[in-house]
C-alpha cells in the first residue's frame, strides 16, 4: 500500500537514537546484520571504527530504538526494522538531512523565531537552497542543486503514489507539473498511468538535473522538461491537467493568485488544477520528531486548505474539492475545474 513507507517514522523520532542509527549505517553494522539472521556481538563490531565500549553503546541504543534485538551474545535486526529497510533510500535521506539542519535549530533559534529572513540569512541549511544558482547551467550549480533535490526527490518518490491513490490521473492525457523539480512526481504518475504524457517546468539547472535523473527510466520518453521562470514565462497550453506538488508554499500570498490565474489561463475548458501540499502544522498537537526537521523549517509557509480554495474560486475555478490525507504530517489534496 502507498502508505506503508510510514513504517520508517518510528526510527527517526528521537534525535540521539536516530544519530546512532545513522552511525550504524555508516559503520556497516546495518548491512552486516541485514545479511545474517543473527550475529555475534564481538564479530559484528570487529574492525569497525569504534572501540569496544563505543560499539556496545551503539548496540544498546539500537536495541532501545527497536532496530535490533539482543539474545545473550547475539544480536539481530527486528522484524519491524527489516520491513523498514525496504524504504532504506528514504530512511537514510531523512537521517542525512535531519543531521544537516539540526544544528541550525539549536544555534539559530532566536533568528528562527524573529523572522524567516533572519533565519535564512544566517542558517547553514539554506546554503543548499540557493535558487539564484539555478539559472546558469554549470557543473558547480548542477552539483549544488542535486544535493537539495535529493531530499525533495526522495520525499516525492513516496508521496506521489499516495496522491495517485486518491486521484484518478487516468482521466487526463497530458499533465503539466509546475516547479516539478527532478521530475519524480510525474515519473511516479506516468509509471502508474501508462497513457498519460507529462511536461515539467522549472528553472534551467533544475531541469538539467531532472533530465539526468530520469534518463534511464522507461517512462522518460513520455516526460519532457521545459526551462521556465514561472513568474515571467507563459505556461504551456497543451495540457488538460496542471499540478502543483509541494511548490505553492514557497510563494507569498501576493503571488498565489497570479500563479493560479496563469494556471487557469493555460488550461482548456474542463481542464483540472491539482494541488498536493503539506497543511499548516499545529505544533501544540503535532509530534515534532527528528526526521521532520527539514520539513519544519518551512512552518511559516504551510497554509490551511481553505486558503487555496478561496484563491481558486477568486480566479474562476469551480468544482473545488478538498481532501486531507494523513502522512507523517497532514497533506491537502485539492482539485478544481476550469468551467
Amino acid at each position: 500500500m502507498p502508505h506503508d513507507y510510514l513504517i520508517i517514522e518510528q526510527f527517526v523520532t528521537d534525535a540521539l537514537q536516530s544519530r546512532a542509527l545513522q552511525a550504524a549505517f555508516d559503520l556497516g553494522v546495518i548491512d552486516a546484520l541485514a545479511e545474517h539472521e543473527n550475529c555475534d556481538r564481538e564479530d559484528l563490531l570487529r574492525g569497525r571504527e569504534c572501540d569496544a565500549d563505543g560499539g556496545q553503546f551503539l548496540l544498546q541504543m539500537l536495541v532501545r530504538s527497536n532496530v535490533v534485538q539482543s539474545v545473550g551474545q547475539t544480536v539481530a535486526l527486528t522484524d519491524t526494522f527489516r520491513a523498514a529497510l525496504r524504504y532504506r533510500d528514504l530512511l537514510t535521506t531523512k537521517l542525512t538531512f535531519s543531521a544537516m539542519v539540526a544544528a541550525d535549530y539549536f544555534e539559530k533559534m532566536p533568528q528562527l523565531l524573529k523572522s524567516a529572513d533572519d533565519f535564512m540569512a544566517t542558517a547553514k541549511s539554506f546554503e543548499l537552497f540557493d535558487y539564484g544558482r539555478c539559472i546558469d547551467i554549470t557543473t558547480a550549480n548542477c552539483m549544488l542543486a542535486s544535493r537539495w533535490m535529493q531530499l525533495t526527490t526522495m520525499l516525492t518518490r513516496y508521496e506521489a503514489p499516495v496522491c495517485h491513490q486518491h486521484y484518478d490521473f487516468g482521466r487526463h492525457q497530458h499533465m503539466l507539473d509546475v516547479g516539478g523539480n527532478s521530475g519524480e512526481f510525474v515519473l511516479q504518475i506516468c509509471r502508474r498511468t501508462p497513457e498519460i504524457q507529462a511536461t515539467v517546468i522549472d528553472l534551467p539547472v533544475v531541469c538539467q538535473v531532472g533530465q539526468r535523473h530520469l534518463q534511464s527510466e522507461q517512462e522518460a520518453s513520455r516526460i519532457q522538461f521545459q526551462p521556465c521562470n514561472m513568474l515571467q514565462n507563459p505556461f504551456p497550453e497543451d495540457c488538460d491537467l496542471i499540478t502543483w506538488k509541494s511548490v505553492l508554499h514557497d510563494w507569498p500570498d501576493d503571488r498565489i493568485s497570479f500563479l493560479l490565474q496563469k494556471s487557469f489561463d493555460a488550461l482548456p475548458v474542463g481542464g483540472t488544477l491539482l494541488i498536493f501540499e503539506r497543511q499548516r502544522l499545529d505544533f501544540s498537537v503535532e509530534d515534532t520528531p527528528y526526521g521532520l526537521l527539514p520539513v519544519m523549517l518551512f512552518f511559516r509557509s504551510y497554509r490551511e486548505p481553505d486558503s487555496y480554495a478561496t484563491w481558486l474560486q477568486q480566479v474562476g475555478f469551480s468544482d473545488i474539492n478538498l481532501q486531507t490525507i494523513q502522512l507523517e504530517v497532514p497533506f491537502c489534496l485539492i482539485t478544481a475545474t476550469k468551467p
